[in-house]
Order: C-alpha cells, then sequence, then structure tokens
C-alpha cells in the first residue's frame, strides 16, 4: 500500500493515533496480512468519479485535490469503497476523509462501525467495530486468516475427539479494582456478539422496513456469515443449526449439518428463539430447552448444572421471556446421537443432544439486542421515528464501556453515541460519572445524548437527523 499517497508515511503531531493506527496497526493481529487498495468512488454536486488503484498511487496530486475538496464538501460529497458492489439505500462502506495541515495530506479511514462491511482483503476491513472489543481477548482469541476466514476459539472446540486446548477464563469479582485480564476463549455470548455484528443485525436503518426482519432472514444473515467462519480448525457452517419454519431450505441444510455431526462426531452450535412463555414451556425448562423455530433441531436436553447456570448468568433475560420479550438462544451441545421409537407402529428415528453451555440475548422485533428495558423503549421510540442506528456489542467487555446506542443520521456528527442511565447506586453513580466525563471531552458538551431513567424523567427528544 502506498503510504505517502494517503499521508500516513509520517505521523502528524495534531493527529490522533486512533485516526492515523487504529485501521493498520493496533489490531494487525486481526487484519489479513496482504491488504488490498480497491477503487474509490466519489459522488457529490460535481457528478460522480471513480478513483482506480493506480489512479490513487500515481496521479498524487489529482488525488490529494479529489480528497481535499470531498472533506471541504463532506455534506454534499460522499465517498464510498468499491470493494463490494455498491448499495445506495442505505449507503455502505463510506468512508472518512482526514486532513493534516502538518503534512498538507489527506488520507481515508472506514467510518466507526463500518469496518466488517468491507471486502476481507480489503485495507478497510477489520473483523472488529470499535478497537476496544478487541481489547477483551488474547491476540489469537479472534483472528482472521490469510483467506479472510474469522477464526475463533471457544473454551470447548467443535470435534469431540480433540480435546480443549484452553481452559475457560477465570470469573474476575465485579469490584476488582485492576484491569480485568484479557480471556484466552470466547464464550458463546461474545460469538453470538460476533455473529449479529458480522451479519449487520446490529444495525438499524428506515429502508429496512421495506423488507420485515423476519427469523428466516436472520437466519439466511447468520448463514451467510458462518461461510467464512472457523471454530478452531471446523467451520461454523457445518456444525451450526439455525432456526428455522418447517417446509424452508434451512430445514433442509439444519438435517444435514445434523447428520455429519453425528457421523464425524462434531459438536453443534444451535442458534434460534425461545418459544413463547407458557406454564409449559417453562416445566420444560427443567430438562429441555424450549425452541421456538426448531425445525431440523435434535431435543436439546438440559443438564442440570448447565440450567443453573443459565439461570444464575441470564436472569433478566429470563426474566424478560416471562414477560413476553423476545429472546434467541445460542448453545452448543455434544455430537447428536439418533435412537429410535415406536410412533403408530413404525420405528422412527429421533435425535437428541446434551447441551454443554447455553447464552440468552433479547432482542427487539427487529432482533436489534436490548441490554434493558429501558434501551427497548429507546429502540422502539428510534425506530418509529425512522431513525438510523447501532446497537453496538460488548462482547465479553464490561458492560459500561460502550454507549448503549449510536446515532447515525446525526448532521455533521459521524456517530453519536446515547447511553441510558438506569440505575442511582453509588457504584453505578461513580460509573456514569466516568462515561459522562468521556463524552464530554471525546464529543463535546450536548454533543450526545443521555436519558436519566433512574430519576423516573420523561424521554429525552433525539437529536434532529
Amino acid at each position: 500500500m502506498n503510504l505517502i499517497a494517503f499521508g500516513l508515511s509520517h505521523r502528524p503531531y495534531n493527529v490522533t493515533i486512533h485516526d492515523l493506527h487504529a485501521k493498520y496497526h493496533l489490531l494487525s493481529g486481526l487484519y489479513m496480512t496482504k491488504k488490498k487498495i480497491y477503487p474509490v468512488h466519489f459522488t457529490g454536486q460535481r457528478g460522480q468519479q471513480e478513483a482506480s488503484e493506480a489512479f490513487q498511487q500515481n496521479e498524487t496530486s489529482t488525488w490529494q485535490r479529489w480528497l481535499k475538496h470531498s472533506r471541504d464538501n463532506k455534506k454534499t460529497t460522499v465517498v464510498t469503497c468499491s470493494c463490494l458492489p455498491a448499495e445506495s439505500e442505505p449507503v455502505r462502506r463510506r468512508l472518512k476523509v482526514h486532513y493534516s495541515r502538518d503534512i498538507e495530506r489527506c488520507w481515508l479511514s472506514s467510518y466507526a462501525f463500518t469496518g466488517n462491511e468491507h471486502k476481507p482483503d480489503c485495507r478497510f476491513y477489520s473483523v472488529w467495530s470499535d478497537e476496544r472489543q478487541a481489547e477483551i481477548y488474547l491476540g489469537d482469541t479472534v483472528r482472521a486468516a490469510a483467506d479472510g476466514t474469522i477464526v475463533v476459539r471457544l473454551p470447548t472446540g467443535l470435534q469431540k475427539k480433540a480435546p480443549s486446548e484452553v481452559k475457560p477464563a477465570e470469573n474476575v469479582s465485579d469490584d476488582e479494582p485492576v484491569k480485568r485480564k484479557r480471556r484466552p476463549s470466547m464464550s458463546l455470548l461474545g460469538l453470538l456478539h460476533l455473529l449479529w455484528e458480522q451479519s449487520g443485525i446490529n444495525v438499524w436503518h428506515p429502508a429496512f422496513d421495506k423488507k420485515k426482519r423476519t427469523p428466516g432472514w436472520v437466519s439466511w444473515r447468520l448463514q451467510q456469515t458462518a461461510t467464512r467462519m472457523r471454530i478452531g480448525r471446523v467451520p461454523l457452517e457445518e456444525s451450526l443449526l439455525l432456526m428455522a419454519t418447517k417446509g424452508t431450505q434451512q430445514v433442509i441444510a439444519n438435517r444435514e449439518h445434523l447428520r455429519a455431526a453425528e457421523k464425524n462426531k462434531r459438536r453443534l452450535i444451535v442458534i434460534s428463539v425461545l418459544a413463547g412463555w407458557s406454564e409449559a414451556g417453562e416445566a420444560q425448562l427443567k430438562t429441555m430447552v424450549p425452541l421456538g423455530l426448531f425445525s431440523g433441531f435434535p431435543d436439546m436436553v438440559l443438564p442440570k448444572d448447565v440450567r443453573l447456570r443459565l439461570e444464575r448468568s441470564f436472569s433478566r433475560e429470563l426474566g424478560d421471556w416471562r414477560r413476553g420479550m423476545k429472546v434467541v438462544v445460542i448453545a452448543e451441545t455434544e455430537p447428536p446421537e439418533t435412537s429410535f421409537r415406536k410412533v403408530d407402529g413404525r420405528n422412527r428415528p429421533s435425535s437428541c443432544s446434551t447441551v454443554l453451555d447455553v447464552a440468552l440475548m433479547t432482542v427487539s422485533p427487529r432482533f436489534i439486542p436490548l441490554d434493558s428495558g429501558y434501551e427497548a423503549a429507546v429502540e422502539e421510540k428510534l425506530w418509529q421515528e425512522k431513525r438510523a442506528f447501532i446497537k453496538p456489542l460488548r462482547y465479553d467487555g464490561e458492560e459500561d464501556v460502550f454507549p448503549d446506542f449510536v446515532l447515525k443520521d446525526v448532521p455533521g456528527v459521524d456517530a453519536l453515541p446515547m447511553e441510558v442511565f438506569g440505575m442511582n447506586s453509588p457504584e453505578y453513580l461513580q460509573r456514569r460519572q466516568v462515561k459522562t466525563s468521556h463524552y464530554e471531552a471525546e464529543y463535546g458538551p450536548g454533543c450526545w445524548w443521555y436519558w436519566d431513567a433512574a430519576a423516573k424523567s420523561d424521554m429525552p427528544a433525539f437529536p434532529c437527523a
């Protein structure tokens, strides 16, 4: 890559490390080693222009003039990366133009939370939407292979005959003052967040209302993402069962993966939604996972120790389920086993898997992840007001590190953080002050939105789109 053309050969003193190096150096272990320069497309009042790789590298003065013009007219000029076919509603893979007065150079970067929209060999691609997510794990817990495949290490691998290479991360007390150690493996909830983010399901734009987000659509997106992910050496797609209704292609895929997993002694990763709450479902939870969309799935036996761990770690999500909210479930199971039962005088096969671990995630009707009832109210209002927003996902990190939502349609602002303060305990108020100080310093007074829900105040109006 021609760093000089982007003003990256020398770091200007008035530009932060984040601006210059986050995409190229801080997470080098999460990017492919060989990066490609794709054409860049300009759309503005002067019409449309495309800058090829050769143009960017050889026509330096003209290239810099185009970038400078785009930065000076950023309200009317849209710069996008052409690593994948263009999408207009919403515009994807938009690029940000930076400028340094010290070296009089412009350069490009991806916008926050868009790195995973790019093609894996693109120089703007990133496994993570925010580099703080990478700080949660050891460097090889999640990595990008040379072919762009995302390789994830779970506490328990998918191949039954291979012993687990990594012990689960040690639990750390919530009141421990020192910085938590990086995790050597990703939890099931972390994997679910990674799949959700890589599939773009945590992003909302008013144009998405034209095609309703159905469970089938979510499964299709997750399946597309799974084709470029591995758990250790096992392709995730080969061990993945996704929520499906009868008579769909997903049911056929589920059954194929189920048979292959039994034959090859592979564990399964199962993603669906909990069935709507009922007294029967509550009773079933004692021994089985009460799934809502399970065509092509084995019966999922829930051992007592796994159930107790689920009730302890995901009590809020279970409460949401009992209140009628939509809850996504991800589980890892032992390889399935088939037995035969007599039904109407005929032997019929029945598959069964024992659950090793399970995690829950409450979502909105649009499958946007939610961490509280207050967040549900904010997400609902954002949708009603036809706003464009992102729900940042915390993976296995601290809850208070990331904003609750990020608005993407506020004029002149790349990304406007949104916070819901829902508690008033002394410890929570202390963390709130730290977060408030961070936003005031990073974005400026009044340049972020918050709702003091703990004070029982009405939800403030959102910044204008």
